[in-house]
């Protein structure tokens, strides 16, 4: 137990361990087993007596101290408010675990709304030229995002440590990550075996055996030879970690929407900690992004790097995205199966492209064109990406289509292509202005192969993780039946 208190928390554990000393003792007195046993009541029981007393009122005591530490977690005030529940095992700290302090309510301050509509720049901002991208964004520079010390009082040593109650510890103690082996090949139980289909991840040696028999039939000769068609892998079963790359854009056109940022991030703290999920932080503005938070399990780590993050400037997405490109291929030098989920969170204004179009020989502005091909090497890296949008105005589409967010911008975007005679929906976006200026996160999610979510409907979701990684693994087919239900819809 760990507080800023000290000997208070101490006396008051001390008190509880006496009050239940006293219940068990005065139980042994007056328990009606003792009765059933022969011992009379107010008499010390005998050793049997004894055993099936203490059986029954373990349980009893045991929920006696849960539910006290329960309450005690969760008062605001008093000498053991907020106290710590440290998880039996050896863990150590990382090291930078100084922030050894009691977990407290979280309350966010709501920010001033942004003055006038979000950025809409598709020319070049003024005084843009090369040296405009030699010089990394400042993200010590503008409005603060968070309170510092409100993160501070929600810092704690992460060394299998968890707090706010027992109904969150169990959920956030969960076995070593949140993706199921069974998207992967080589994590858990093997359950069975098959056909590689890329390169083999673990060989299932009974079934390697097996076909190569079935192969060489009765004209072996005793030696058995196996071949590389008779190589089978094993699949598994359980769980796997998860290297999260969170990438926030802290532009100035995010001002309004920084509560929900706050509340997301909290939300999958509490779905990785404790785990072996590992999350990184990078953030965008002005002339570039900057990873602020190499991916850790260590979230006193990433509180630290939360407190840096200021608002002002640009939106440079692209860059955003080539950016988190760097960190996962680094990863994955140092460990080639991670299992990379990128985050992107923003409200998908880009107003900046990346420094090579921007440079000579480039005539046209490009951001939102550089967003794509930025979003397509992000397919190819085989990278599961999440496109977050934190702009409300954009719920009408799935109250108007009556579809959830990505499958209604998908059959908007799917109508228009028809109605121009087009061939592909990423090329209709790109020519409609409407569409270029607010189906970014659907233009982001289309050429990464993700998908795209508003924020309040995952904040709505029992698990946002579950959530996003469901999705990953189903992609959306539009049938003629929905193209022809949505057209009642619009005006003739």
């Amino acid at each position: 137990m760990r507080s800023p208190q000290g000997d208070p928390i101490k006396g008051t554990i001390i008190a509880v361990m006496m009050v239940v000393f006293f219940i068990y003792l005065a139980w042994l007195y007056v328990s009606p087993i003792n009765w059933i046993l022969g011992v009379p009541i107010f008499q010390f029981p005998s050793a049997p007596a004894l055993i099936i007393d203490s059986i029954v009122i373990a349980p009893i005591l045991w929920y006696v101290v849960r539910k006290w530490l329960d309450v005690m977690t969760r008062r605001s005030s008093g000498p053991a408010a907020g106290i710590d529940t440290v998880e039996p095992g050896g863990g150590k700290p990382e090291p930078g675990d100084e922030w050894g302090l009691a977990t407290r309510p979280y309350t966010p301050q709501t920010p001033d709304m942004v003055s006038g509509p979000k950025s809409e720049i598709r020319e070049a901002p003024f005084g843009l030229d090369d040296l405009f991208f030699v010089k990394m964004p400042d993200i010590d520079t503008g409005e603060e995002l968070f309170d510092l010390d409100m993160l501070r009082k929600r810092a704690m040593i992460r060394a299998r440590v968890s707090s706010g109650g027992w109904i969150k510890k169990r959920i956030s103690s969960r076995a070593v990550g949140s993706l199921k082996s069974s998207d992967t090949i080589k994590y858990g139980r093997p359950v069975r075996s098959r056909i590689p289909t890329g390169e083999v991840g673990s060989i299932h040696v009974p079934s390697t055996i097996m076909a190569a028999i079935a192969r060489t039939g009765k004209k072996s000769d005793g030696s058995l030879k196996i071949k590389k068609a008779d190589l089978r892998e094993s699949v598994f079963t359980g769980r796997t970690p998860l290297t999260i790359i969170l990438v926030i854009d802290v532009s100035l056109s995010m001002k309004g929407s920084m509560e929900e940022v706050r509340e997301f991030l909290e939300r999958i703290e509490s779905e990785t900690r404790g785990s072996k999920d590992r999350t990184g932080i990078i953030a965008f503005k002005d002339s570039g992004a900057v990873e602020i938070q190499a991916p850790t399990t260590n979230w006193n780590k990433i509180y630290r790097a939360l407190g840096r993050l200021k608002i002002s400037g640009l939106t440079p997405l692209a860059e955003a995205l080539k950016k988190s490109l760097d960190t996962i291929r680094r990863e994955r030098m140092r460990n080639n199966d991670i299992e990379p989920l990128l985050i992107l969170v923003s409200d998908f204004s880009p107003n900046i492209p990346l420094a090579q179009s921007a440079g000579p020989g480039h005539e046209q502005y490009t951001p939102v064109q550089d967003l794509v091909r930025t979003a397509r090497l992000v397919r190819k890296a085989k990278v599961r990406l999440a496109a977050v949008n934190v702009d409300s105005e954009q719920s009408k589409w799935p109250r108007f289509l009556k579809r959830p967010y990505h499958e209604a911008l998908e059959l908007a975007a799917t109508l228009r292509m028809k109605k121009e005679g087009l061939h592909d929906t990423i090329e209709t976006i790109l020519m409609v202005d409407e569409f270029r200026k607010t189906f970014g996160a659907y233009l982001v999610a289309r050429a990464a192969g993700g998908r795209a979510y508003l924020s309040r409907d995952l904040l709505k979701e029992k698990s946002i993780l579950r959530t996003l990684l469901s999705a990953s693994l189903s992609r959306t087919r539009l049938r003629e039946q929905d193209l022809r239900q949505v057209e009642t819809y619009l005006p003739r």
